[in-house]
């Protein structure tokens, strides 16, 4: 069953990002009449809880009453069906005014993360880097006020990794404290052109330990990402969260503004037909042969996971290297994300280029534990300090 959709209903935007993943195409907006069919073929397969994720472009370009609509809809199938699928959306912010409070609010239910980058280098606006900025921080102090805790998602470049910090002191040191993510910039969309500052994996792990140390000694209200999800997995948590899941195929969806489908977001942003599962509003899948073969709407959402490129995604879960099958921290990393070490010109089953970021990382976070260290960062996030020491006491035991 699909846990969770990556919705783009446009690729339009109203920044401009010069290292954008997935930049602007012709292929327009979704109105609500588009959003129902997709649904429609879709819901089959959702699971219980399934997340929908409105990404983009920019999502808010739709305009509220598309969002209210769409919620409508979709709580009127949950009393139906007996389920709970929940909205989340991923924003620039910057169109955020009081009439999208309710649409955070109800719609939404306070699911919202945004992104900024603290070189101020590459997302601009209207050609500034300094009007982006400038509209960014206060748009951010408005849904903060609003009562809302949003992530905000960073992308770092050899360039800029030392300024990982500098975010973390902004949320540290703000009335409203806000949550992080802190992520490699990777070479799609218009960075695979332009390079726009790739991050080496060796930089990238010592700016995560960086922050992680100053983490544990602060214990601030906020959580940091990929960090606070890589101590959970150590720690017992479950393993169907990307990047650190092998068995990914059936489990997530992207859906493009025109209506490809895609194992996940991320690899539609590779712009390679070979990748494609099928398309929904035509309701065809893709043929071995290389040609779209339609099929009734009613088996679509089976056949769209049976098609040549869902099957070579699904053989990720045995089709790894070795090296990772006999590493420490395999329970944890499962291999990494295949997407990346396609990107990376590794192939499907290839090593993922992360690899040494996660090595240092998961070192580290079992270390701390062991030790003590994490001690009041554990306890702060729900967690028996002494059952996670036993947890990681007994996987190093195992090595």
């Amino acid at each position: 069953m699909i846990n969770t959709i990556i919705a783009k209903p446009t690729k339009d935007c109203n920044a401009d990002c010069a290292y954008c993943s997935s930049p602007p195409d012709m292929d327009g907006h979704w109105t609500f009449e588009r959003f129902k069919s997709i649904f429609d073929l879709i819901s089959p397969k959702l699971s219980e809880s399934a997340v929908w994720i409105w990404h983009g472009g920019e999502p808010m370009l739709l305009g509220d009453k598309f969002y209210i609509q769409c919620w409508d809809y979709v709580k009127e199938y949950n009393e139906k069906e007996n389920k709970n699928i929940k909205f989340s959306m991923q924003s620039n912010i910057l169109l955020y005014s009081k009439k999208w409070k309710p649409i955070f609010r109800d719609v939404m239910k306070g699911s919202v993360s945004t992104s900024f980058d603290p070189d101020m280098t590459y997302r601009t606006l209207k050609g500034s880097t300094e009007k982006y900025a400038e509209q960014f921080y206060k748009k951010l102090d408005a849904v903060l006020k609003d009562g809302f805790n949003p992530m905000v998602v960073s992308t770092y470049s050899e360039e800029s990794a030392h300024l990982g910090m500098e975010l973390y002191e902004k949320s540290l040191n703000s009335e409203n404290q806000f949550h992080l993510r802190f992520n490699y910039r990777y070479p799609a969309g218009r960075a695979n052109n332009d390079g726009n500052g790739l991050i080496h994996p060796e930089t990238y792990g010592k700016m995560l330990i960086e922050l992680y140390d100053r983490w544990l000694k602060d214990t601030p209200s906020f959580s940091i990402t990929p960090l606070d999800q890589m101590l959970d997995l150590t720690v017992g948590g479950d393993n169907e969260r990307c990047p650190w899941i092998r068995g990914c195929n059936g489990k997530f969806l992207g859906i493009e503004p025109n209506g490809d489908l895609y194992n996940c977001a991320d690899f539609a942003d590779l712009k390679d037909d070979k990748f494609k599962f099928g398309n929904i509003f035509s309701a065809t899948v893709k043929n071995n042969v290389n040609f779209d073969v339609k099929v009734r709407k009613s088996d679509f959402a089976e056949k769209i996971f049976r098609s040549p490129a869902s099957r070579s995604h699904a053989r990720r879960v045995s089709k790894l290297p070795m090296d990772c099958k006999t590493c420490r921290h395999f329970h944890e990393c499962q291999g990494g994300c295949m997407r990346d070490a396609e990107l990376y010109n590794r192939g499907l089953g290839g090593k993922f280029f992360y690899c040494e970021s996660w090595m240092m990382v998961f070192d580290r976070i079992k270390e701390s534990v062991l030790s003590g260290e994490a001690d009041g960062i554990l306890a702060r996030l729900g967690y028996d300090p002494e059952h996670s020491k036993k947890v990681v006491s007994d996987k190093v035991g195992l090595i």
